[in-house]
C-alpha cells in the first residue's frame, strides 16, 4: 500500500513531470489511489490509470478524476502555476485477477503521452466467510434469529481527508466493551459514507438529536482509505470508530441493542451497497423499528448518484433501455465500485428499501419527481418533500453596478458543481478578447486563466455576505451540471437579492423561476450562456445604473 517516491520525470522532447502517488490499497477487488502531477508550461488533460495482471488478460484502464487542489503541492512549487490544482483520485473495481503492476498514462495538451510507474505491495485482505455468503438478506435474517433465540435483543482538503479518521481494530475486549454498551439503552442506527459535505453536517445533527432524546446511536461507514467497513459509536461522549470484516459483523452488534430509529443518509463509496440496503429491509421487518431514507443524492436511481451519464452530461432519468446502456459502458469510479451493471436489478433492490420505508425524506420537489419517475409503483404518502433551512444567515447584498459584466460563483466548484464550465467560460471571454471578469468566492477543481478567473479561496459561511459585496461581481452563475436536490448556495444567494442564474434542472431551476432577478439559461453551450448572461445583465444590473445616473442629473 505504498505509493510511488516523488519522482521528476523528463523526456527526450524535454518535457519535465513532477508526480507523487500518496497513497495506494488493493483490497476485495478494490482499489483507491490519490497523488499528483503537473507538468510545468503544459495542461494535463487526463490522467488514467493501468492495472497489468499475471496472467493473459486485457488490462484495466481507470480514468483518474484529476484537477483536484492540493495546497500542499501549491506552497511548495508556488511559482509553477500547473501545481495549484494537481491532485488525481482513482475509486474503483478491479476484478479478481492478481495484478502485476500498475501504470499512470498522463495525457498532454501538446498531445504527449507520458507512462509512470506506480511501485505498491498488494494486499488481498479477504473478509469472513459470512461476507462470501450470496443471499444476505436470508444472512441476515438467520444472524438476529440466532440472537434472539440465545437470549439477546435484536454499519486533502477532500482528497487528504481520506487519509484521516482511520478506525480502530475492534479486538475481543472492545467487542465485550461495545456490547455491554449497545445494551445500556435504546440505540438509533445511521448509515452514511465518510466524505463530507452536507451529508454528513445532516448525520451530525440527527445524531446530535437522537443522542439529547436519550437514544445511543450506532453508525456504519466506509472508510475509503484503507477500504474497510467501520462503526462508529456514538453516547454522547466522544466518539470511537472500529473497523469491522464485514456488514454481518454489524448485524451481529445490532443484535445486542434496542434498535428504535434506523436512518439511511447515504452509501455512496460503499462496497457492495446492494447488501447494504437488503440489509436495512432486514432489520426494519424483523426489528419492528422506524426506517427513514433521506435523498442527498440520486443514488437510489443509479449507481452514477448525480446522475451523470457515460456522455458525461445529466441524464434526467431516462427509460431503462438507455439507463441499461449507459451503466453498462459508465467509466465513473462509483458506478465501478457498486459492483452491479444491471440498472433492473439495482432498481428492485432500491425499491424493497422505498417501499419498506416509514418516509423517504426529500429536500425539493425537482427530487421527488425525479424519484417518482425512476420508481413509479412506490406509494406517494412514503414521499416528503421538507427543504432545509439556512445554516447562517445571510445580510442583503447591493450589487455595484457596473460598465461590465462580472461573474460571480460561489461554493466549492468540483467537476459536479461545474469546474469544466466555468473554464469553458473563460476561454469563450479570451476568445472574444472581452473585458467580463470571472470570481470564483471559494474554490475550483480546474487550471483556469488567472487573468479572468480570480479565485478567492475557501471561506467562511458567515464571512459570504461581505465577500460578495467587495468581489465586484454583478451576476451570479450555479454552474452545477446535475438536478442538485437542494443548492445551499441559490439559497443564500436568492436571500442576498442579488441577480442568480442557472442550468434548467433540479432545485436551482426551480427556485430561479420564482425568483424576480432569476434566470434559468436555456443552454449549457458557453458561447450561449455568455450571451444570456449579458443580456441578464444589462436587464437587471446596467439598467439599475442607467436609473441611478438619471436620478442624479435630475
Amino acid at each position: 500500500m505504498l505509493g510511488a517516491t516523488l519522482t521528476s520525470m523528463k523526456t527526450d522532447g524535454g518535457i519535465m513531470l513532477k508526480h507523487d502517488v500518496d497513497h495506494v490499497l488493493i483490497r476485495e477487488n478494490q482499489i483507491f489511489a490519490y497523488g499528483w502531477g503537473f507538468v510545468p508550461g503544459l495542461s494535463i488533460h487526463k490522467v488514467v490509470l493501468i492495472l497489468h495482471f499475471d496472467q493473459v488478460k486485457p488490462s484495466i484502464e481507470l480514468n483518474a478524476n484529476y484537477g483536484q487542489r492540493r495546497d500542499d503541492v501549491r506552497k511548495k512549487y508556488h511559482a509553477t502555476p500547473e501545481a495549484n490544482d494537481a491532485g488525481f483520485l482513482v475509486l474503483a473495481e478491479t476484478g479478481e485477477q492478481k495484478i502485476s503492476h500498475v501504470e499512470l498514462r498522463w495525457e498532454l495538451s501538446d498531445n504527449s503521452i507520458l507512462t509512470t510507474q506506480v511501485h505498491f505491495t498488494q494486499r488481498q485482505e479477504h473478509e469472513n466467510a459470512l461476507s462470501k455468503v450470496a443471499h444476505y438478506a436470508v444472512l441476515a435474517k438467520k444472524s438476529l434469529l440466532l440472537l434472539k433465540n440465545s437470549g439477546s435483543k435484536a454499519l486533502i482538503n477532500k482528497v487528504l481527508r481520506y487519509k484521516t479518521g482511520r478506525p480502530q481494530t475492534l479486538d475481543s475486549a472492545i467487542w465485550k466493551k461495545l456490547i455491554h454498551q449497545l445494551t445500556s439503552r435504546p440505540c438509533a442506527v445511521v448509515v452514511d459514507h465518510d466524505m463530507g459535505g452536507g451529508a454528513n453536517i445532516y448525520r451530525q445533527k440527527h445524531i446530535a438529536d437522537r443522542l439529547a432524546a436519550g437514544e445511543n446511536v450506532l453508525m456504519l461507514g466506509f472508510h475509503i482509505a484503507s477500504l474497510q467497513y467501520f462503526v462508529e459509536f456514538y453516547d454522547g461522549k466522544s466518539p470511537t470508530r472500529y473497523a469491522i470484516t464485514s456488514i454481518e459483523s454489524f448485524v451481529y452488534l445490532l443484535g445486542h441493542s434496542q434498535i428504535q430509529h434506523i436512518l439511511y443518509n447515504c452509501a455512496v463509496s460503499f462496497r457492495q451497497p446492494l447488501n447494504v440496503i437488503n440489509m436495512l429491509v432486514t432489520l426494519r421487518k424483523h426489528m419492528h423499528c422506524e426506517l427513514q431514507v433521506v435523498v442527498h443524492d440520486y443514488f437510489a436511481i443509479c449507481p452514477s448518484h448525480f446522475l451523470i451519464n457515460d456522455k458525461g452530461t445529466f441524464c434526467d432519468v431516462p427509460d431503462l433501455n438507455e439507463c441499461q446502456r449507459c451503466i453498462s459502458a459508465h467509466t465513473d469510479g462509483f458506478v465501478s465500485v457498486s459492483s452491479v451493471r444491471d440498472i433492473q436489478q439495482w432498481r428492485n433492490t432500491w425499491s424493497a428499501l422505498l417501499i419498506a420505508a416509514d418516509e423517504v425524506r426529500l429536500f425539493s420537489e425537482a427530487s421527488e419527481r425525479l424519484l417518482q419517475r425512476a420508481y413509479p409503483n412506490v406509494p406517494q404518502n412514503n414521499w416528503r418533500v421538507q427543504p432545509h433551512t439556512l445554516h447562517t444567515a445571510v445580510k442583503k447584498v447591493s450589487v455595484t453596478p457596473a460598465e461590465e459584466l462580472h461573474i460571480g460563483v460561489v461554493g466549492l466548484i468540483g467537476k459536479h458543481k461545474g469546474a469544466e464550465i466555468i473554464n469553458a467560460l473563460a476561454r469563450e471571454i479570451q476568445k472574444r478578447q472581452s473585458n467580463i471578469k470571472i470570481t470564483v468566492i471559494g474554490t475550483i477543481e480546474a487550471r483556469v486563466p488567472s487573468h479572468i478567473v480570480n479565485v478567492t479561496g475557501p471561506y467562511q459561511p458567515k464571512q459570504l455576505s461581505n465577500i460578495i459585496q467587495e468581489s465586484g461581481a454583478n451576476v451570479f452563475l450555479l454552474p452545477s451540471i446535475w438536478a442538485e436536490t437542494f443548492s445551499y448556495v441559490s439559497h443564500e444567494l436568492v436571500d442576498m437579492g442579488v441577480p442568480f442564474a442557472c442550468f434548467n434542472f433540479g432545485a436551482p431551476a426551480d427556485l430561479a423561476r420564482t425568483y424576480e432577478k432569476g434566470l434559468v439559461l436555456s443552454s449549457m453551450q458557453p458561447a450561449t450562456v455568455l450571451d444570456e448572461l449579458e443580456k441578464f445583465w444589462q436587464k437587471t444590473v446596467f439598467k439599475k445604473k442607467e436609473v441611478i445616473w438619471m436620478s442624479a442629473v435630475a
